[in-house]
């Protein structure tokens, strides 16, 4: 008895105070990525004269395995929910929203998830009533259009490519590629990625992108991660090229970089992810719903995560900056004392994700604790409601 109160009390002092045994989750908002896709670009033939795998589907569509992996990450979270109490039965309508942006592969991952979730409550997905355009929230464009701030970004964005150190990784890519077989070769005279400029490209409406051998590189990437994700045989995961963690890696930084040099953006993330910040702190405002999942795309996690200005954290056991499936989970908490915020990313590994394993308490997600700047975290991961609200002045 003694013993158990004194770890009781190492508890509570551990957690400045805060007695994590009493404290009721409130509210969950999750920020998510779709589950595996089909490869986004098409005619990778230019890059390699080798056999490409093919698919069933076109670019970027979900994948059956994508759908049922996704189910995973729903039933793992429903479950968490449960030893939460959370809810109980069935929800309320009112107190779920799962919305989702137009793509085919946010709209059937939000299904997915909501059918695993919810099994038998009849939740529907909710999205933008033009399925034919990129829902505005979570469209990562620039909202400023003076010249000033687009040439502010343009120099953030041509010094990160100067910084940038991607020279093992175009080598070892254009030897799986073969690349001086390649028709890029052959017809367009790029027989090394290193020899050429990657050039920025900023278009009103238009997603900040760059052109030249990061763009080719990265497209690359993704088909060589989605085939691998997917379970395919290793002799048609970059034609057996990739043997060891340490290629993958080499390989991600492409992947990294892409994302970073378009979207991890000091003088623009609050810029593009304000509509999607603004949305999502009505809902912190508002207490309501109590659960929430935004389904989007992995520039969607990078510019929040930068616009509120996340502490750097380790990604264990995978080479994805944002992985497929991934969330960003907002969990509001509450106990006699005040109000509280704890921000975990859950996210499956890349082993979890290749083998289909299903995502139990035995076999979990990888669940990272994040810490914002502005919101100092207790040793057991909580910070101050009140403290993180002040944030919203930001994006008012």
């Amino acid at each position: 008895m003694a013993a158990g109160f004194i770890v009781f009390m190492c508890i509570v002092v551990a957690s400045k105070g805060i007695d994590i045994n009493s404290l009721k989750l409130e509210q969950v908002v999750m920020l998510g990525r779709h589950n595996i896709r089909t490869p986004l670009t098409e005619g990778l033939e230019l890059y390699s004269s080798k056999p490409w795998p093919k698919w069933n589907d076109a670019a970027g569509i979900l994948t059956p395995k994508g759908l049922r992996f996704e189910g995973y990450i729903a039933e793992y979270i429903s479950q968490w929910l449960d030893t939460e109490d959370f809810f109980e039965g069935c929800p309320q309508k009112d107190d779920v929203l799962i919305y989702a942006n137009t793509k085919s592969r946010t709209l059937e991952s939000a299904k997915a998830f909501a059918e695993t979730a919810f099994n038998n409550c009849n939740i529907s997905v909710q999205h933008y009533e033009n399925l034919g355009a990129f829902d505005p929230l979570f469209l990562p464009i620039f909202h400023n259009k003076t010249e000033a701030f687009k040439k502010q970004v343009a120099e953030e964005m041509k010094k990160r490519l100067s910084e940038m150190n991607l020279t093992h990784a175009y080598t070892e890519l254009g030897r799986i590629l073969n690349i001086k077989d390649a028709d890029i070769c052959k017809k367009l005279f790029m027989c090394d990625l290193n020899t050429q400029q990657s050039e920025i490209v900023l278009e009103d409406g238009e997603e900040p992108n760059v052109n030249g051998p990061l763009y080719i590189a990265n497209a690359v990437v993704d088909a060589f991660i989605m085939s691998y994700y997917e379970g395919r045989p290793m002799s048609d995961v970059a034609w057996g090229q990739i043997e060891t963690d340490q290629q993958w890696d080499l390989l991600a930084k492409i992947i990294t970089e892409n994302q970073n040099i378009r979207f991890k953006l000091q003088s623009a993330a609050k810029d593009i992810a304000s509509p999607l910040l603004k949305y999502m702190f009505n809902i912190f405002n508002s207490g309501k719903p109590k659960f929430t999942l935004l389904v989007g795309h992995d520039s969607n996690l990078n510019s929040v995560l930068t616009a509120l200005e996340f502490k750097p954290f380790e990604r264990k056991l995978q080479f994805e900056p944002y992985p497929i499936g991934g969330k960003i989970v907002f969990q509001k908490f509450s106990d006699r004392k005040g109000q509280y915020l704890k921000v975990e990313y859950i996210y499956p590994t890349t082993k979890q994700l290749r083998d289909g394993e299903k995502l139990t308490s035995n076999n979990p997600p990888q669940r990272i604790t994040l810490e914002l700047n502005g919101c100092p975290i207790s040793p057991t991961g909580y910070c101050q409601w009140s403290e993180f609200m002040k944030l919203n002045e930001l994006f008012d």
